[in-house]
C-alpha cells in the first residue's frame, strides 16, 4: 500500500472513530500516533532511502538507517509542537491555582449581576469576553479561563452550560483571526510575512467582528430552548450576592490577579516574538511557588488526557505531512486559481478551511505558506494581501467545523468531560457545521469586496 494512501486510511479512521463517539477520544487520537510511529519503524529503511534521493534537502542521510531512538526522536521533534503542549499545560497549572483564589468566582458574579440573570445576555457577555481575550491571550489560555469562568456562571443560574461552552469556543475560534497572536495559524503568516499587529487590526479585525455579530445571532436561535429563565429566588440571591464573599482571602486574591495581568502583558509583549510558551511557563511556576499549594495537589487536577490526545493527533497528521498529502492538496491550488485573484482568494478561504476542519490548522497553514508565495510571485501574480488573509481566515474558521478541529474545541470539550457534564458530539459539530459554513460564505464576500474596492496591503517587498 501506498504511504500516502495509509495515512489517509488511519487518520479517516480514527477520526471516524473519535466523531462517532465509538472510544475515547484520546484513546483513540494515542492508538491512531502508535500506529502511526510504528509504520514508520516498519518502512523506514525504504523511506529514508527515497526521500534522500528525491529531496537530499531533508537532511535524512544524517539519520541511522534503521529505526531506533534516534530517528523516533527526530520525527517527535518534527510532528509535536512541544510549545503548544507546553502552553497548554502551562494555563491549565495556573487557572487550577487561580480558581481557589476567588478571581474567577469575582468575576462570574459580577457578569451575572450585570445580566440580572437574563441567559440571553450572559450568553452574549461570555462570547464577547472569549472574543476579546482571543486577540491578546490565545485561544487556549482564554478557553482554560473562559472555561471555568462559563461552568461557574451557569452553576450559580441553575442552567445548562452546554450552549454556553459551544459557544465559547466558536466564539474563540473567531477572534483567532483578529491579532498576530491571538492563534498559531495568525503566528505563522505574521512570521511568514512580517504583518504588524496593525495590519491584523486594520484588515482582519473588521471581519472578526462581522463574524462574531453572525455568531451571535445563530447560537441566539439555535440554544433559544436552553436559554431559560433561572428561578427568581436563585436570581434574587445572587443579586444581593456580594461578589467579596466568593474569594477566600484579599492578599491572594490580589496577588493572583496582579499575576495574570503580568502574564497578560507578557503575552502581548513577547507573543509576536513566538515566545507566549515560555511566558505561559515562567507565569505557571511562579503560580506554583507564590500559591503555598504544594504542586502534588495542583497535578493531580490537571487534565492530562487533553495534552495526550494532542500527542496523538500531532502524530496523525504529522504522517499525512510527512508521505506529501497536505502538500498534495496545496499545490492543487495553484492549478486552479488560473491567476485570477477572485477565484485564488475564494478557494484559499473554502479548501483551506474544510481541511483544517479535520487536519490540525497548523501543518495546514504550514502547508500553504509557500504556495501563497509561489501564487504571489507567478508569471501571473495575484495580490498577496488578499491571499495571505484567505490563508488565514480559512484555516482559522475551519476550526470551528468539528469537536476536534481546534485546540479552543479539544478543550472546550475536555473541560467538559472532567466536570461530568460532556457536550453532545452531535450537538457540537450541528452547530459548528452551520456555522462554519456561514463564517467561511462571510469571509468570501468580505475578501472579494476587499480585493474590489480597497486592496489589503502586501506584505513588505512583495
Amino acid at each position: 500500500m501506498f504511504p500516502a494512501v495509509f495515512a489517509i486510511i488511519l487518520f479517516v479512521t480514527i477520526i471516524l472513530l473519535i466523531m462517532l463517539d465509538v472510544m475515547d477520544h484520546t484513546a483513540a487520537a494515542l492508538i491512531g500516533g502508535v500506529i502511526a510511529i510504528f509504520y514508520m519503524a516498519m518502512i523506514w529503511p525504504a523511506w529514508r532511502d527515497v526521500v534522500i534521493t528525491s529531496h537530499p534537502e531533508a537532511n535524512y542521510d544524517l539519520l541511522p538507517p534503521n529505526f531506533s531512538v534516534v530517528v523516533f526522536a527526530f520525527f517527535f521533534n518534527k510532528w509535536v509542537d512541544l510549545p503548544t503542549l507546553i502552553l497548554i499545560l502551562s494555563m491549565m497549572v495556573i487557572t487550577e491555582i487561580a480558581k481557589d483564589s476567588g478571581v474567577f468566582q469575582f468575576i462570574s458574579v459580577h457578569a451575572i449581576k450585570f445580566t440580572k440573570g437574563d441567559t440571553r445576555k450572559l450568553l452574549i457577555i461570555l462570547c464577547a469576553l472569549s472574543f476579546a481575550m482571543t486577540t491578546v491571550l490565545t485561544q487556549i489560555t482564554t478557553i482554560l479561563i473562559m472555561g471555568t469562568l462559563t461552568f461557574l456562571a451557569c452553576d450559580a443560574l441553575e442552567i445548562n452550560p452546554v450552549p454556553f461552552l459551544i459557544s465559547i469556543a466558536l466564539a474563540s475560534n473567531v477572534g483567532g483571526i483578529t491579532s498576530m497572536i491571538a492563534s498559531v495559524p495568525a503566528m505563522l503568516v505574521a512570521g511568514a510575512t512580517l504583518y504588524s499587529f496593525p495590519w491584523f487590526i486594520i484588515n482582519m479585525m473588521p471581519l472578526g467582528l462581522i463574524l462574531i455579530a453572525v455568531m451571535l445571532f445563530v447560537v441566539l436561535r439555535l440554544f433559544r430552548k436552553d436559554l431559560i429563565k433561572p428561578r427568581r429566588a436563585r436570581i434574587e440571591d445572587l443579586m444581593e450576592l456580594n461578589p467579596w464573599e466568593m474569594v477566600p482571602s484579599r492578599p491572594v486574591f490580589y496577588r493572583t490577579a496582579f499575576l495574570l495581568i503580568l502574564i497578560i502583558a507578557g503575552f502581548i509583549i513577547l507573543g509576536s516574538a513566538g515566545l507566549t510558551f515560555l511566558v505561559a511557563l515562567g507565569g505557571a511556576l511562579l503560580f506554583v511557588v507564590l500559591s503555598g499549594i504544594r504542586p502534588s495537589q495542583v497535578f493531580k487536577e490537571i487534565e492530562w488526557s487533553a495534552l495526550f490526545f494532542f500527542i496523538g493527533l500531532f502524530f496523525l497528521v504529522g504522517l499525512l505531512e510527512e508521505f506529501g498529502v497536505l502538500h498534495a492538496i496545496g499545490y492543487g491550488i495553484q492549478a486552479l486559481t488560473l491567476g485570477n485573484p477572485y477565484i485564488a482568494a475564494t478557494l484559499m478561504v473554502w479548501i483551506a478551511g474544510m481541511t483544517s476542519g479535520f487536519v490540525d490548522n497548523i501543518p495546514v497553514t504550514l502547508t500553504f505558506i509557500p504556495v501563497v508565495n509561489v501564487l504571489a510571485s507567478g508569471p501571473t501574480p495575484i495580490p498577496a494581501g488578499a491571499l495571505w488573509a484567505s490563508l488565514l481566515a480559512g484555516a482559522v474558521l475551519g476550526g470551528c467545523l468539528t469537536p476536534i478541529a481546534s485546540a479552543a474545541n479539544v478543550l472546550v470539550v475536555t473541560i467538559s468531560e472532567k466536570e461530568d457534564r460532556p457536550i453532545p458530539k452531535n450537538r457540537f459539530l450541528f452547530t459548528g457545521v452551520v456555522l462554519t459554513l456561514l463564517f467561511l460564505l462571510f469571509s468570501t464576500l468580505y475578501l472579494l469586496l476587499r480585493i474590489f474596492l480597497l486592496p489589503i496591503a502586501a506584505p513588505f517587498g512583495l
